[in-house]
């Protein structure tokens, strides 16, 4: 069995595309838990009027209500009350590829051994698709896939919950302690999320940077001298101000040229009827 998270507060005008592309989907064995933290703007009544439609198609949707401690720890929440051997993080305003992605994942195929299974991620930005260059050899230096695209066993999540002391780079951390302690890594080859970068500008990219810090430094990996990091934050600031109050184009333009940079293929993709994506 395979279980899908979404934890979400006050996402009414993202959640919908999410529910839907879980609601597509055509693996049979497959159960929905929503963790909501007490939103207040629709988000609630949204997501019960969903319920009936997985009930209709036979999909187990659970709808946990109640305050938490932040993401992460609405996240630990929402494990313990899965069943599935594979769990999944989707985000609000995150969805699948399309209807096939768990099939092609786990249909007919056997993890025996792994422990975390990862794939292939699209970013929308701008109306744009771009390739999220997954780099598992770099995990010691950068997050190497989006979380999104990964299914972890309920045992790896049990026995390495979410940090919250670490209330932006949790997943990152809970990444990296799996892998030093010797966990297998699998990549299902699978074009898993398409993730959305719009709004990117709510990033907060100096907490971020310093949080990542802290993450390996607590695992050990040598990091920057403070020099080096005093650098390097002056550069994040005036990366920070650029997003927060550069006009549209500028953004864009500063966008394109970073994906070229870092050799980040554009792909032309094409929606379904039924909420799923197709590369053209």
């Amino acid at each position: 069995m395979v279980t899908i998270i979404t934890v979400c507060y006050n996402e009414k005008d993202t959640i919908e595309a999410t529910m839907n592309s879980v609601w597509i989907q055509d693996y049979p064995d497959l159960e929905y838990i929503i963790k909501d933290g007490g939103s207040d703007d629709g988000t609630r009544e949204l997501i019960r009027g969903f319920q009936e439609r997985f009930e209709r198609k036979g999909i187990s949707m659970r709808f946990i209500e109640g305050k938490d401690h932040g993401l992460y720890d609405a996240m630990n929440r929402a494990v313990e009350e899965a069943s599935g051997d594979w769990i999944n993080f989707m985000n609000s305003g995150d969805r699948f590829f399309n209807e096939t992605v768990l099939s092609d994942i786990f249909a007919g195929r056997s993890y025996d051994g792994t422990d975390l299974i990862y794939g292939d991620a699209l970013e929308i930005e701008f109306g744009e698709y771009y390739f999220f260059r997954k780099c598992p050899e770099l995990i010691e230096q950068r997050m190497p896939f989006n979380h999104q695209t990964v299914f972890a066993s309920k045992q790896l999540l049990t026995e390495y919950p979410f940090d919250p002391r670490f209330p932006i780079c949790a997943d990152y951390h809970f990444l990296l302690r799996a892998y030093r302690s010797g966990k297998r890594f699998t990549d299902s080859g699978v074009i898993t999320a398409v993730i959305s970068k719009d709004g990117v500008s709510t990033v907060r990219l100096k907490e971020t940077y310093l949080e990542s810090i802290r993450v390996r430094r607590e695992s050990g990996i040598p990091q920057p001298s403070e020099e080096e990091i005093r650098k390097e934050l002056r550069f994040v600031s005036l990366k920070q101000f650029g997003m927060d109050h550069f006009p549209g184009w500028l953004k864009y333009g500063i966008r394109k040229l970073q994906r070229f940079l870092r050799k980040q293929p554009r792909v032309a993709v094409s929606g379904k009827e039924n909420g799923g994506f197709s590369i053209c």
